[in-house]
């Protein structure tokens, strides 16, 4: 607990750097989220080799790549071992595998949030709380969700084949990312309550079969064994899925309900991207989450469609009266906060990365 001064510290000094920043103007929000990228980057990209469950792995793979590729026999997908060698052949310091990452999950994850979120310093503080922790320790998998949303606009344009294309390119670097391709059809799926309805029920038929589905994964993929002790409800590793499941669900239920208050109240939300979209990304990601309580293999395909959340919920407060945007906003990012630091101070191991250290 004595080691949260640092992630309110870094919330602070975003928060702080915000209100600077004439984030209204175009101008303004190029220049705070190419500092806050320039921020996280670096806290990132130079920090401690044991900052981040799997680091680590990922560093020694690195090494293997660079100095014995002959050698090199990894459950990491050839995507990734070819970049590593990349970067390999353009620094050879371990280092630097850690850097490269940095810079294109966070600059991707900034960008992102400049195209489509109304508000960027809202949508920044959610990354920290929510998703940045992550980044430190599943990498491969960023990389991916990086991929696809540097593809999504072949999905607003309509252009399947590109879009496909870019989803099995992010399959090489981890192959949860081929689920990203139902992006393509959710983007133009009415918001309707049987289609709702079907989601749903499919979840928890999914929910109840899900032991002999993931043998079946198992057995033709190969791969992936290692969670075939974790199927059942019961173990202590489930509170992670049950807790990240619980805040899918308020999400979701926050986005429905701000969609339907609008509605009723007749108030138009601007938004970069269609809302039933944003609302249907807000849908799967807490059904696959629902469903990844009996199967923690499955946790890895709620990230293409939860990282929307960066945008949808800001989108959503738009929903309501400008005289309690200001009380919502506050609210909820003090509950996102206080999620956090549960987490952090009564499972810590769920990712390390308190106390912070760099590498020098």
């Amino acid at each position: 607990m004595q080691h949260l001064w640092q992630f309110y510290l870094l919330l602070i000094l975003v928060f702080l750097q915000g209100l600077c920043f004439p984030i209204q103007t175009k101008r303004g929000k190029i220049l705070f989220l190419s500092v806050v990228c320039a921020e996280l980057v670096f806290i990132a990209g130079f920090r401690a080799w044991n900052i981040g469950n799997d680091t680590l792995n990922y560093i020694n793979t690195f090494i293997l790549s660079s100095h014995y590729p002959e050698l090199l026999i990894s459950h990491m997908e050839k995507g990734y071992l070819w970049y590593n060698q990349l970067v390999a052949f353009l620094w050879k310091n371990p280092q630097s595998i850690l850097l490269s990452n940095a810079i294109i999950i966070t600059s991707t994850i900034c960008i992102f949030i400049y195209k489509y979120s109304p508000r960027v310093l809202f949508s920044i503080l959610l990354f920290l709380v929510l998703f940045f922790g992550g980044t430190l320790n599943i990498m491969r998998q960023y990389l991916a969700v990086s991929i696809v949303l540097v593809a999504l606009p072949f999905v607003t344009h309509r252009q399947f084949i590109p879009f496909v294309i870019s989803c099995c390119l992010a399959s090489t670097f981890h192959v949860s990312a081929l689920i990203a391709i139902s992006l393509y059809f959710l983007y133009n799926l009415p918001l309707k309550v049987r289609y709702l309805c079907g989601c749903i029920l499919i979840s928890g038929l999914v929910f109840i079969l899900l032991s002999p589905i993931i043998g079946q994964i198992i057995a033709i993929t190969g791969r992936y064994g290692g969670y075939r002790g974790n199927i059942l409800l019961g173990e202590e590793t489930k509170i992670a899925s049950i807790a990240k499941a619980l805040i899918q669900l308020a999400i979701m239920l926050f986005c429905f309900f701000s969609y339907q208050f609008s509605q009723r109240a007749h108030v138009i939300t601007k938004s970069a991207l269609p809302i039933p979209f944003l609302l249907w990304c807000a849908v799967i990601a807490f059904c696959v989450q629902f469903v990844s309580i009996r199967g923690t293999v499955l946790e890895r395909l709620v990230l293409y469609f939860s990282s929307f959340n960066l945008v949808s919920i800001p989108v959503c407060i738009g929903a309501y009266p400008k005289t309690i945007r200001i009380l919502l906003i506050s609210i909820l990012f003090c509950c996102f906060v206080l999620y956090a630091s549960i987490v952090f101070i009564y499972r810590p191991e769920w990712n390390y990365i308190l106390p912070f250290k760099f590498c020098f």
